[in-house]
């Protein structure tokens, strides 16, 4: 502890001659364009917690938080003030740098949004013509072709399973079809054949998919809106596209949160230990291991001299 505590104490007086040597301590302008550019980075904190959220899904909201800082940086860019200007001009290179082109995006991002009830195609035509304006009609066609050649990927597995079932069950439905109820030899059994053709070639006039994105769009303004339990009370309606939302919105946008949970580095690299050596941080990875490894307690107390030792000597 006191070793700890002698360099805080060296940490303090450094930051103190550092300050006192240049420009001084912060003066009341300096906490003013705190203030101002808390007011800018605010936003973006809140959109980072909405995409690297591990506790429910993301994929669906990384196109939103795309068109989110195309709007923010706009509005920024008319605010008059000259510092959080040129600040924005930074950002804006910077994020056109990795989103600029958007025939370049991962197709999971547009797909995403499609299944998405509360958006569907009419939002994602209304953002890609936000963010990309001058090649927006062939950003659409692509993700329309796309969304159609994976639909009948789906819809031709999905077959071959019903008619694997359809053969094994077929011994079990070889008695019940030689049953004639009365009412169809009132009907006509020539007539319900009729009709029950009639119903199927309209259904399959429209695809699962048409009747999908026919439909209007949910309105749920509200944050709760469950997205997986939509798609789990309307699988009847819609079995395949259910599936193909299954395996479209379970893709996570970022992998922050599973290496966090499997980084032994970010639990020893805290902010109080942020300036430890390569050397330290496997001598430390190493000690902890050993640490879960043996069944006698060890004092890190007794060591602390070696350690220091070979820190120093190692840096």
């Amino acid at each position: 502890m006191s070793v700890h505590l002698n360099h805080m104490y060296v940490i303090t007086i450094i930051f103190f001659l550092d300050l006192t040597a240049g420009d001084g301590v912060p003066t009341f302008d300096d906490w003013e364009i705190v203030r101002r550019v808390i007011k800018v980075l605010e936003p973006f904190n809140h959109l980072t917690l909405k995409v690297f959220g591990s506790l429910h899904i993301t994929s669906h909201s990384l196109f939103e938080v795309l068109t989110d800082v195309h709007c923010l940086f706009d509005r920024w860019q008319d605010c008059g003030d000259l510092d959080i200007i040129f600040m924005t001009s930074k950002m804006r290179d910077k994020y056109n740098k990795y989103w600029g082109e958007g025939n370049k995006i991962n197709m999971l991002v547009y797909l995403a949004v499609i299944f998405d009830p509360q958006c569907k195609m009419s939002f994602l035509d209304f953002g890609v013509n936000l963010l990309f304006p001058n090649v927006a009609n062939d950003i659409m066609k692509m993700i329309d072709k796309e969304l159609h050649c994976l639909f009948n990927e789906y819809s031709s597995n999905a077959g071959r399973i019903q008619l694997f079932e359809g053969r094994s069950s077929s011994s079990t439905n070889l008695y019940s079809s030689m049953e004639i109820d009365q009412s169809e030899m009132k009907t006509g059994l020539a007539k319900q054949k009729y009709l029950k053709k009639k119903k199927q070639v309209g259904l399959e006039s429209k695809s699962e998919l048409d009747r999908y994105l026919g439909e209007n769009e949910e309105v749920n303004n509200s944050s709760s809106f469950d997205l997986l339990l939509w798609w789990k009370m309307n699988s009847p309606r819609f079995p395949i596209l259910a599936q193909m939302a299954r395996d479209i919105l379970a893709t996570p946008i970022s992998t922050v949160a599973s290496e966090s949970a499997f980084s032994t580095g970010g639990r020893v690299l805290d902010s109080f230990r942020s300036s430890l050596t390569p050397f330290m941080v496997k001598a430390l990875v190493c000690t902890q291991d050993w640490l879960q490894k043996s069944n006698d307690a060890i004092n890190l107390e007794d060591y602390v001299d070696e350690l220091q030792t070979m820190e120093d000597g190692n840096t």
